[in-house]
């Protein structure tokens, strides 16, 4: 019965992996993505691993003890692996389409009544195999349990850090300023080469018409994790690790080993060694965990889910409910139900995008920090604005263009507070991706609509959109040589220094391209 229970136990456990699957390992990815404790959504999981291996050992309890034992064996043979396959396919190493999970079920279905009928000996070989394949499917239900258990005992970095300057009045700011406005995944194609013809962005326009637009931008990788270090840094990285103790390691591109990256090795802690007042609101990224050394205002959060449909402002009895209700509709509606998570996911980014606009502004309208940086969640999917209805939208079908038209209005309220505050003529204002618009990781989710598929023209152009505005700066103007985005770096210590940004025809020159990898693993 304990086996038997323990088996129950391991299939409830990859039936839900998809829910669970990147908590893992130590849960790396999502532990450096969160701003909270991971303990409810860890205990969710748990708890639904153990309510449904409880049902299925119960069902087959009860079966056990009725005529009908070897037809509820059977049954169970036969639909439980193209289940699984269809289940897990998200999180298997290669692609699975709904054609091939259907013939491979039926042809599996045949084989076993082949086997029952004709062959009765290898048909009970066959479930030897399938009770040893419980055991293994027990195995990985307990690690699986352990694993949660330890992710439970993390506990995050500061997730805000209040600047002494907020401590007592201080009289106003006179010093030059750098405002750095990150958009994630905003491409140049799409807000400047080839906008579409009914997507109006009056404010990047505006900006345009006063700064040097990058037209021919080089990116230095795909993933946010990575291109914001590099930035940050000024040098390639190409991997990276965050420790259970919230260590964050970086392998820089044609260097050996691993280092450490802290506050001390960034752009920022150049800023304070130049008397400037550094200050971060940003997204995805622990800035207050990592570079807290070298930042005197910080403050960062992301509530995007992890695998499954659960929240960290959720109860734990609210995420172990939520498992269950998809389990049911995706049984009856795959469709419904991806279409019910893409909404979910809609909403976590609706609450990040408004708690860090809110404190974007708030910081600019303190107008005490001299090196700010900021960085929005958005154009990044999922879409959040609908230009249709001019509003927020509450579920998934709006498209990329809708969140670009977002940025727009997010950059004009920016630019209102900077050009309201005496120090906006010595103000140099950059406004950046940190990568373009990665069509190919979004055009096979539930979120991709028509708008998406036409804007995009089934193409994926790398370059990020780079706007940088010198202090004074009147008159716009292009830069159309291919400088690798660190190129950002360069010209922000050059500012510190007292200069200005290099635009064409200037000395000295951009740092050189390097050849990038540009990974494609979906990731921020």
């Amino acid at each position: 019965m304990a086996k038997r229970l323990c088996q129950c136990i391991g299939l409830a456990s990859l039936i839900f992996v998809v829910n669970y699957g990147d908590l893992l390992g130590g849960g790396a990815d999502v532990r450096m993505h969160v701003p909270y404790p991971l303990t409810g959504i860890c205990l969710a999981n748990i708890a639904d691993i153990l309510l449904l291996g409880g049902g299925l050992f119960a069902v087959i309890a009860f079966a056990a003890r009725t005529r009908f034992r070897s037809w509820v064996r059977l049954l169970v043979i036969v639909l439980a692996p193209p289940y699984l396959l269809e289940r897990t396919r998200t999180v298997a190493p290669f692609e699975l389409q709904d054609g091939v999970i259907l013939i491979c079920g039926v042809v599996w279905a045949a084989l076993l009544l082949l086997l029952l009928l004709r062959f009765p000996r290898m048909y009970r070989k066959v479930i030897h195999v399938g009770d040893a394949v419980g055991v293994f499917l027990a195995v990985f239900g307990l690690c699986s349990i352990a694993q949660l258990i330890w992710v439970m005992k993390w506990r995050p970095g500061p997730q805000q850090i209040n600047a002494a300057w907020n401590k007592a009045a201080e009289p106003p700011r006179e010093h030059p300023r750098v405002v750095w406005v990150l958009f994630d995944e905003l491409s140049y194609d799409q807000v400047f080469a080839h906008r579409a013809h009914d997507l109006a962005l009056p404010n990047f326009d505006a900006l345009k018409a006063e700064s040097t637009v990058y037209t021919d931008m080089q990116p230095v990788g795909l993933k946010t994790v990575k291109v914001v270090p590099s930035l940050f840094s000024g040098a390639v990285i190409d991997d990276f690790r965050f420790g259970f103790n919230n260590v964050f390691k970086v392998h820089y591109e044609g260097a050996h080993g691993w280092q450490r990256l802290e506050g001390q090795g960034t752009i920022f802690s150049d800023a304070q060694r130049a008397g400037w007042r550094t200050a971060v609101v940003g997204w995805y990224n622990p800035y207050c965990t990592i570079y807290q050394s070298a930042l005197d205002s910080c403050y960062w959060t992301n509530l995007d889910r992890t695998d499954g449909d659960m929240a960290q402002r959720y109860s734990v009895w609210r995420n172990t409910v939520r498992p269950f209700q998809n389990l049911g509709i995706q049984l009856v509606s795959p469709e419904l139900a991806d279409r019910r998570s893409c909404d979910f996911d809609v909403r976590q980014r609706l609450h990040t995008y408004g708690d860090l606009q809110h404190r974007a502004l708030d910081l600019l309208k303190d107008d005490q920090a001299d090196f700010i940086f900021l960085h929005m969640p958005i154009p990044h999917s999922p879409n959040i604005w609908s230009r249709v209805n001019d509003t927020y939208a509450r579920g998934c079908g709006s498209s990329y263009l809708d969140n670009l038209a977002l940025a727009d209005r997010t950059l004009g309220e920016i630019m209102a507070v900077l050009q309201q505050s005496p120090r906006w003529k010595d103000t140099t204002l950059i406004v950046q991706g940190d990568h373009s618009w990665r069509v190919m990781l979004w055009d096979w989710l539930p979120a991709w609509t028509d708008e998406d598929e036409q804007a995009s023209n089934d193409e994926f152009d790398p370059r990020p959109a780079v706007l940088i505005h010198n202090a004074g700066q009147t008159q716009g103007g292009t830069d159309g040589r291919a400088l690798s985005l660190l190129f950002v770096h360069g010209a922000l210590e050059n500012v510190l220094r007292g200069g200005t940004v290099a635009v064409q025809g200037d000395r000295p020159a951009p740092p050189a391209l390097q050849h990038v990898s540009l990974d494609s693993a979906p990731a921020r």
